[in-house]
């Protein structure tokens, strides 16, 4: 598997928020800033979100605690001694029946899957269709089957049938969209940028992050490895939908942002591990912080001057007995975990 390194950057990015009466509201768009410099209270609310976000803090202190230092300890133990597992910190209860939905089922985020494409295969498992964004035009496609997507002066073609430049790739209920070679949950929007196409899925919160999961770790891994990775990847993901990469799109699938290969590489685990972390993010005075991780602690020393999570490393550490918020403390040293939820 190709590691996942990013250009050099400064670890700690974050999202300033303030909290008033229970209720975080986040600005779209302003500079991030390193922690621990000061932080940019935030107003507005996220973008496709019904209804006010507010911030639920949970107790997963993450703080420099003994137990943050038992696991950093585990990396060089003394000799002849044998380290132990730190005992868990205390747990998040769990949502009650009835209580505000997680941002992972309100969020869509959208992440470009294909990009500068001459032509583009899109499909669908289900009925599919093509709408123009007025919904006035429509080109149908059976399940199963594809229509080849060409950029034209009017906009775009599919096999023949013209639409706008613009145009919404759906399908019915329960079905996948085909875009290039694989499989993605949501909808899509296809563009002619230029001449050439962008394909652009808004997807769910909770459905991008069991495929990021996968796509960046190995599914097998301990879960409460993935539990870590899922929230580092959900941190990663905020940061970049409220401050995203264009105008278009959020962040792409690819190793620059976060690996996204859509529905074949989720599995039962990497479900597990985003549904048992629901909404839960790393926090840093009350801002979301930017968590930068790679394959092994040798990349994230590289490509991050050391600051980051190694994946490889929160392997070990969960192979050893540890829980993922004690992993995150290890490696997000002085940074809380805190969980987003939707009034």
């Amino acid at each position: 598997r190709k590691p996942r390194c990013l250009p050099p950057r400064r670890s700690l990015m974050a999202m300033g928020g303030a909290l008033l009466s229970g209720i975080v509201l986040w600005r779209v768009g302003p500079t991030l800033t390193t922690a621990p410099a000061e932080w940019v209270p935030m107003e507005e609310a996220f973008w496709y979100t019904a209804g006010l976000v507010r911030q639920s803090a949970v107790s997963l202190a993450l703080q420099p605690t003994d137990a943050a230092e038992s696991v950093a300890t585990a990396e060089t133990p003394a000799t002849g001694t044998e380290v132990q597992p730190a005992t868990p910190t205390e747990s998040a209860e769990p949502l009650a029946v009835g209580a505000s939905l997680v941002i992972d089922d309100a969020l869509e985020m959208r992440v470009a899957i294909a990009r500068n494409a001459p032509t583009l295969q899109v499909g669908a498992s289900s009925q599919g269709w093509l709408v123009d964004l007025n919904g006035q035009q429509r080109c149908e496609i059976p399940a199963q089957s594809s229509l080849s997507a060409t950029p034209t002066g009017q906009g775009l073609s599919f096999n023949g049938c013209q639409l706008s430049t613009a145009v919404w790739l759906e399908a019915a209920a329960g079905g996948y969209l085909y875009i290039g070679d694989s499989w993605f949950k949501g909808r899509v929007l296809l563009l002619n940028d230029g001449g050439t196409v962008l394909a652009v899925n808004f997807v769910l919160l909770r459905d991008y992050l069991s495929s990021v999961v996968g796509s960046e770790m190995y599914p097998h891994w301990p879960l409460e490895a993935l539990k870590a990775q899922a929230i580092a990847a959900r941190s990663y993901a905020l940061t970049h939908h409220v401050r995203p990469a264009s105008d278009h799109f959020d962040l792409d699938n690819t190793q620059r942002y976060q690996a996204y290969k859509g529905v074949a590489v989720e599995t039962t685990n990497t479900q597990i591990a985003v549904a048992a972390t629901g909404g839960e993010f790393i926090s840093y005075q009350g801002g979301i912080v930017e968590s930068l991780y790679a394959a092994s602690d040798q990349i994230v020393q590289e490509a991050h001057g050391g600051q980051g999570m190694s994946q490889t490393g929160a392997k070990d550490y969960a192979v050893q007995g540890y829980t993922y918020e004690q992993i995150l403390g290890a490696y997000y040293p002085g940074t809380t975990l805190s969980r987003l939820v939707v009034q």
